[in-house]
């Protein structure tokens, strides 16, 4: 049935309720007159007789008016909860759209500066808010002003410290509003927050919404509450946008970490070139330079031909090493088949293998769930402080442990070799030891490298990189 005949058949029945009742009654009346003057069942007097019918019609008229008006009473309640359910069922498909086009766009966003422009808009579309600003927390957990529209620095500043959001919102547990009692026609009269958090977790932030008109959207605002259809809907936005915050987040520093590591292997594979340049180039280099000496000396002086040729075995022998070494280092570590600590074990294993060193390798105290961007920091330091234990320090024994210490992973390379002083070693690209490139490394981190060594004594390489900052990487 449609409203405007509902609205016909409830205006006929209100309208029919007296004629139609005191016509009813008037016909019962008239009717129990007759029946008792033709039948006479009753000896009462004339007088009496007309009493009884018009009670009787009375009553009958009453009841056909009570009906009537049940039946209007029945009919505008069904109206009304009719119209209820239909005012329902187009909030809850406003809501569904609103929510649908917050997922599409944020599906579309590439970067975090996209959810961001789109997320300021939300308040005056959802809140029919005049003005809003979008608050994020650094990695420090500082507030930071990520966006705002419709008012300045100032007027911000201003309103916050109205609506008593300085120098934060004092509750972030769900959506909140409060009401400026005082405020003057035309000005900000209520102001909501809004926490962006998913579920229980700490929000990323929250969103400031200001409205000059409370009633301008669909509720009201209560002192420190929203409606609770309005309060469901913003908690839903609210999960995700946290979500498509800390998803662009993610992946930013997805793009950071490729990034590194990709400038990792650029550096790495300009160290090696660097000394097979400053190594095995040049020293066969100087020996072709040697050979063309050679030739002038196999007739002239074959005695310091020969020792010639012995030099150069032992130039030769080093130099394989050396190649040995930059190809040892070139190989894929086997994180993926044997783990962090299988390929470590095996690499360092291999390595002292080569050299035919004394080796003791310590891992008992290694955490277990280390991320991968420390696993590959600390694969290369400890490749590092091998490569250098091989190049100088005529070791016989080198040691080799990991531990987690102070919040950190520590890791030791230490050789029983011929030391040196390390205030005597340069920090530039062709320094002894790479510090400068170690130490870029693990500052990268937030963590620290340390040399001690002495003439005589043998060296110790420590690097100290916090486990915290790393598993934000992830």
């Amino acid at each position: 049935m449609s409203q405007h005949k509902q609205r016909d058949t409830i205006q006929i029945l209100r309208g029919l309720r007296w004629p139609l009742a005191g016509a009813v009654g008037l016909v019962f009346a008239l009717v129990r007159l007759v029946e008792t003057l033709i039948i006479g069942a009753s000896e009462a007097a004339p007088a009496g007789r007309m009493i009884d019918s018009v009670v009787w019609g009375g009553l009958a008229g009453a009841a056909v008016w009570a009906v009537l008006s049940w039946a209007a009473r029945q009919e505008r309640r069904r109206r009304s909860a009719e119209a209820a359910m239909l005012a329902e069922l187009r909030s809850s498909n406003a809501r569904l759209a609103q929510l649908y086009e917050l997922n599409q766009r944020i599906a579309s966003s590439a970067t975090l500066d996209d959810v961001l422009d789109y997320a300021i808009t939300l308040p005056a579309s959802l809140l029919g808010a005049r003005a809003a600003a979008l608050v994020l927390r650094d990695e420090g957990g500082q507030p930071l002003d990520a966006r705002r529209v419709g008012v300045s620095a100032e007027e911000l500043q201003s309103a916050r410290a109205t609506f008593g959001l300085l120098p934060s919102p004092p509750d972030l547990g769900g959506p909140r509003a409060v009401l400026d009692p005082n405020a003057a026609p035309g000005g900000l009269l209520a102001a909501a927050v809004l926490p962006l958090a998913e579920g229980d977790d700490d929000p990323v932030g929250w969103i400031e919404a200001y409205l000059s008109d409370p009633a301008s959207y669909d509720g009201r605002v209560l002192d420190g509450r929203l409606p609770a259809e309005s309060e469901a809907l913003l908690i839903t936005v609210a999960g995700e946008l946290a979500e498509a915050v800390q998803g662009s987040r993610r992946r930013a520093r997805e793009i950071a970490s490729v990034a590194a590591l990709e400038q990792a292997i650029m550096a790495e594979r300009t160290r090696i070139a660097r000394d097979l340049h400053d190594g095995v180039a040049q020293s066969l280099a100087f020996m072709r330079m040697r050979v063309d000496l050679w030739e002038d000396w196999v007739g002239q002086d074959p005695a310091r031909l020969r020792e010639e040729f012995a030099a150069m075995k032992v130039n030769l022998r080093q130099q394989i090493e050396e190649l040995r070494r930059a190809i040892f280092a070139l190989r894929p570590f086997e994180l993926g088949q044997l783990g962090f600590g299988g390929a470590l074990r095996r690499f360092v294993r291999e390595f002292a293998g080569q050299q035919g060193w004394e080796i003791d390798l310590d891992l008992a105290d290694l955490p277990a769930d280390l991320p991968l961007a420390l696993e590959l920091a600390a694969f290369r330091f400890v490749q590092e402080g091998l490569n250098n234990a091989a190049k100088h320090a005529q070791a016989g024994a080198v040691a080799v442990g990991l531990r987690q210490i102070d919040g950190g992973l520590q890791i030791v390379v230490r050789d029983d070799g011929a030391g040196f002083n390390p205030g005597d070693v340069a920090e530039g690209p062709g320094g002894r030891l790479g510090l400068r490139q170690m130490r870029e490394r693990a500052a990268a981190l937030d963590g620290r490298v340390t040399v001690i060594s002495r003439p005589g004594a043998g060296a110790e390489l420590r690097v100290w990189l916090p486990l915290a900052y790393a598993k934000e990487m992830i």
